[in-house]
């Protein structure tokens, strides 16, 4: 009777422990990233009678950084819903050697930038890998911009430049290492691609007729890649 009343009574502990915890269908994180990367600004279409001076006329390049709040849903481990608003600056230059001097134009812009990933998701020893998808929206507050030419001072007056909202369309890869029960280290890798920048010269880049000497260039990347790290909390 002893050993009868014994096993009825740890046998249901013992089944317990032997179970694997129970999955959660929803998960979720928050936290903040620092993202720094590159811009590529496309060869404009459409340049009159193969011009390739000043004005971007070309393609162009140059390096970006900013820094985001995120939050990301996890439903049924697998499938994720991620939204970011942060903060990025963008430059881009172009170095152009007219009659032998070198010149070299930059423009810059800054502001907010709010994206949103569909993502899925796999499981890894150390954590979580993904990829995801979507749309990210650029809204520059402000544009800087100057002219350099090798030998003589700045002529800031024959350049200007103008803000313009872009809608990315971003692709991106990321990894998770999970550290104790709450706390995530979330690094990805992005590349998003300009869907609202126009591809005509003229449309980029205004001349004006009274003084073609004198030019504003619309600042938008066509292409950009962000790598970013952060760190995050688990729900």
């Amino acid at each position: 009777m002893i050993l009868s009343a014994s096993i009825a009574f740890y046998a249901p502990k013992a089944f317990a422990q032997d179970q694997p915890a129970t999955e959660r269908s929803f998960e979720s994180s928050a936290g903040a990233k620092l993202l720094a990367g590159g811009n590529v600004w496309s060869t404009p279409s459409n340049i009159p009678l193969n011009y390739d001076g000043l004005g971007f006329a070309g393609s162009g390049g140059g390096f970006g950084w900013g820094a985001a709040l995120y939050y990301e849903a996890r439903f049924i481990r697998h499938l994720g819903l991620e939204a970011d608003l942060g903060y990025d600056s963008s430059s881009l230059f172009r170095n152009v050697t007219i009659n032998g001097i070198d010149t070299k134009e930059t423009v810059s812009s800054s502001g907010l930038r709010l994206s949103f990933l569909a993502k899925g998701i796999a499981s890894a020893p150390f954590g979580r890998l993904w990829v995801g998808l979507g749309p990210e929206f650029v809204l520059p507050s402000s544009t800087s911009d100057s002219l350099e030419i090798s030998g003589q001072p700045n002529q800031d007056n024959a350049i200007s430049s103008t803000k313009k909202n872009s809608t990315m369309l971003a692709f991106a890869l990321g990894l998770v290492p999970e550290i104790g029960d709450k706390i995530e280290i979330p690094i990805d890798l992005r590349a998003a691609k300009n869907l609202t920048q126009e591809s005509d010269w003229l449309d980029r880049v205004k001349v004006d007729p009274a003084n073609p000497n004198q030019y504003d260039v619309t600042v938008q990347n066509s292409w950009d890649f962000r790598l970013a790290v952060g760190v995050g909390v688990r729900f």
